[in-house]
């Protein structure tokens, strides 16, 4: 197996050498990367933004930390960080050069995806080199997973590697490892009573249970959520950004990235006619749509980039159109300033475009350019409150000129002191704080340099020369430059400011002192990307989420929400309210109805009441008949009740076939592995529940309960075989032992295998007919 690990290993490496990279990463003592080596992905991928490298290549500590503790409870020493063996950083590596080159996968999920499990897994078993792994060592690596993310995706990502990566590619020695760690981690359960022994609320209530209800939005929070995008007030402009990208999500069922990364110039109308020219208003219909221009996720080609752009449009819902409409255009008015900003400054290559060169500017007045804060002298609590309020219900440059213009009164008359907070963010730019990046000079007015302590003492008598500053924020504070690099689209570049959810990176003075940004000045502007949306729901680690910040109970501010439960509840509820699915599809930018379907958490109940019937019919029938016959009717039951339903129904018309189901109706049985159509009124079920064992009334069902019923009893069965098996006897009981174990091993199998609603035994015996009696029988 050694052979194929480094064959893989060498198709890494000629995919790096294809692409200009070196394989060898020079690394520090820590393990990561030495600045100007590490991989950036992102530029591999031929992407734009969020940047992600790969840079660390030693053990991840939240996985090591997890890892002790539970070496600590079986009495074995603690491991120390390490920088992996050269066998777990290639195979990182050749990983890293498969998903970008080979299957085009964005940068986000290789560093997300791949490289943070794998990371986990080499720490797990940095002892061993990556062909020597076990199926133990893999479920160890799972179990620590878990243990690092409380919702499990990151030991169901190192799970999915094992198979994609591990499995498929032969990369070890015990190989394949998924089938049995498929096995160790299907969920177990307390056995469950048949559906006979419960009482009508507890079977209602299991009728009602959704499908895979963990994807959905957990009820509280989504409507603790609701309340505060649609009815507080955002109290920073970076919240107000949140608040319209989240109701946006709600309304549209967009991704959080489509979301996210919308157009300004998002607003596109259909409107219609008839074959007259006459508008479809004046007939009954719709005169026009509103669409909104998107760039839609998951579209790209076989062969291209991940990182392109695809421009798609999406139907609003008439009765969206108003809110959509408001909460967009506002986003696109305050975001105006910074969009203006950022387009001089992609034009010019400039970081001030305000200024020439070589002009020389009061450092009070370049100081909101450089920090986003309005306020550099020191006024009133009351003042303040005042002027910012007054800003945050316009963000134009006339409400913040107002802020420079009061000041600018108070400091000619003397009134006044320049903040500490202006004069301790000169000093760090000026000082020794700047390091070897490259100190500022500050000049007197006629352009002289002058000392620190002159400045410190009259920030109002100190200038900067704007060439200077250019040259400082370029080489000290890189991380606060602009985001000026285009995206590209099919047919053309696309401009980071033409991006709507704009906004002004880093604005401490807002975010974290609770002041406001000057967005009309700052020069300092970031494109969208997730990160806006997911860290303020608590999807990522955040130190302060929406709900920390808008709830009012202690137990509202501890809720959690995944951004993409919202599209799952979308479609579910449009499935519900009875939409085509061809629709729903067509509305989330789908390829294949099927895959509408994996976003369907309906019940069985809410699938049923899709189902119309008769008035007539329905009042007929009753409760429990009107299930059955629209059971019937949606194709998820079969049995002997329903073959002589459609019988009767062929030959002698509606009005007798539900008059038969009247009668039948208590035919209709939920059970752990199927529904059961047969009629138990006088004598219980002669299988005692074993439907599995060649019941002919047996349907099969795609509910997860019941699949997971069968695959648990599969397991189980196949130990009972080979326990039966390993005794060296030759008795009766060994033999009828294991044949009985067979047969109802081969019976779960078949019914495992059976599309829903078919009958996996249909020449099964029929046991609603009397046991035939023998010769020996009185």
């Amino acid at each position: 197996m050694k052979f194929h690990f480094e064959a893989f290993v060498q198709h890494g490496m000629q995919l790096a050498t294809t692409h200009g990279l070196g394989w060898d990463i020079p690394l520090d003592d820590s393990g990561t990367a030495l600045k100007g080596h590490e991989w950036d992905l992102t530029s591999l991928a031929g992407g734009v933004a969020p940047t992600h490298r790969l840079r660390h290549l030693s053990s991840d500590l939240s996985a090591l930390s997890a890892l002790n503790r539970v070496r600590a409870s079986n009495g074995l020493q603690a491991m120390h960080p390490v920088t992996f063996s050269p066998p777990w950083q290639d195979l990182i590596k050749a990983a890293v050069m498969q998903q970008l080159f080979v299957r085009r996968n964005s940068s986000g999920h290789v560093a997300n995806n791949v490289v943070r499990p794998l990371r986990v897994v080499a720490t797990c078993l940095a002892a061993i080199d990556p062909w020597q792994a076990t199926v133990d060592d893999m479920t160890l690596a799972i179990t620590i997973g878990k243990e690092v993310q409380a919702s499990g995706k990151l030991g169901d990502l190192i799970a999915g590697l094992t198979h994609d990566l591990l499995d498929t590619n032969h990369l070890t020695d015990s190989g394949p490892l998924y089938p049995a760690l498929a096995s160790s981690r299907l969920q177990t359960r307390s056995p469950r009573r048949s559906n006979f022994l419960k009482s009508k609320p507890e079977i209602k209530h299991s009728l009602e249970e959704r499908k895979k209800a963990e994807r959905l939005p957990e009820r509280r929070a989504f409507w603790e959520l609701v309340r505060i995008v649609m009815t507080e007030q955002p109290v920073t402009f970076m919240d107000e950004l949140r608040f319209a990208a989240i109701r946006t999500m709600m309304l549209t069922g967009f991704r959080i990235g489509e979301a996210v990364l919308l157009p300004a110039d998002w607003r596109t109308e259909r409107h219609y006619y008839d074959s007259r020219h006459r508008p479809a208003g004046e007939l009954g219909g719709y005169s026009h749509s509103l669409m909104i221009r998107h760039f839609a996720e998951k579209q790209q080609t076989k062969n291209a980039r991940s990182a392109l752009l695809t421009e798609a449009s999406h139907y609003v819902p008439k009765m969206f159109e108003e809110i959509v409409s408001d909460t967009l255009a506002r986003a696109a008015a305050i975001t105006d300033p910074l969009r203006n900003t950022l387009r001089r400054q992609v034009s010019t290559g400039r970081l001030l475009p305000d200024f020439q060169l070589d002009d020389l500017v009061p450092a009070t007045k370049i100081y909101t350019y450089l920090t986003g804060n309005p306020f550099w002298l020191d006024l009133n609590e009351m003042q303040k409150s005042g002027l910012i309020e007054r800003c945050r219900r316009q963000y134009t440059f006339e409400s913040f000129s107002e802020i420079q213009y009061l000041q600018e009164q108070m400091s000619t008359n003397s009134q006044g002191e320049v903040s500490v907070a202006a004069k301790m963010y000169f000093r760090r730019m000026a000082g020794a704080d700047s390091g070897d990046r490259g100190a500022l000079s500050l000049r007197s007015e006629n352009g002289e340099a002058i000392s620190l302590s002159s400045a410190w003492r009259d920030l109002r008598s100190a200038f900067v020369r704007i060439h200077e500053v250019e040259s400082h924020l370029r080489t000290a504070t890189a991380s606060k430059l602009p985001d000026t690099a285009a995206f590209d689209l099919e047919d053309r570049k696309f401009s980071p400011w033409e991006f709507l959810f704009l906004h002004p990176k880093r604005s401490l003075s807002e975010e974290r002192n609770g002041g406001i940004c000057d967005v009309t000045r700052y020069f300092s502007i970031g494109r969208p990307d997730e990160r806006l949306v997911n860290m303020s729901l608590g999807e990522q680690k955040s130190r302060d989420t929406l709900f920390e910040r808008y709830s009012h109970s202690a137990a509202d501010k501890e809720l959690v929400l995944t951004s993409h439960s919202l599209r799952h509840l979308q479609n579910t509820e449009l499935f519900r309210l009875g939409v085509a699915d061809t629709i729903i599809s067509k509305r989330f930018n789908r390829r294949s109805v099927a895959q509408s379907y994996e976003y369907d958490h309906r019940s069985l109940a809410e699938e049923l009441d899709q189902i119309e019937l008769p008035d007539e019919v329905e009042t007929a029938l009753g409760e429990k008949a009107s299930i059955v016959a629209r059971m019937i009717q949606l194709g998820r039951a079969s049995g002997p009740i329903v073959s002589a339903f459609k019988r009767i129904q062929s030959t002698e018309g509606d009005a007798a076939a539900f008059d038969f189901l009247k009668a039948e109706a208590d035919g209709f049985h939920a059970t752990p592995y199927g529904h059961c159509l047969n009629s138990f009124t006088v004598d219980p079920c002669p299988k005692h529940l074993e439907c599995f064992s060649g019941c002919r009334h047996l349907s099969a069902t795609n509910l997860p309960e019941n699949r997971r019923h069968l695959q648990t009893l599969e397991l189980k069965l196949v130990a009972t075989v080979e326990a039966a098996e390993s005794r060296c006897s030759s008795s009766p009981g060994r033999t009828n032992q294991i044949h009985h174990a067979k047969v109802r091993l081969a019976g779960v199998r078949t019914l495992l295998a059976t599309s829903p609603g078919e009958k996996p035994f249909p020449e099964g015996r029929d046991l609603s007919l009397p046991t035939p009696k023998g010769v020996l029988d009185d």
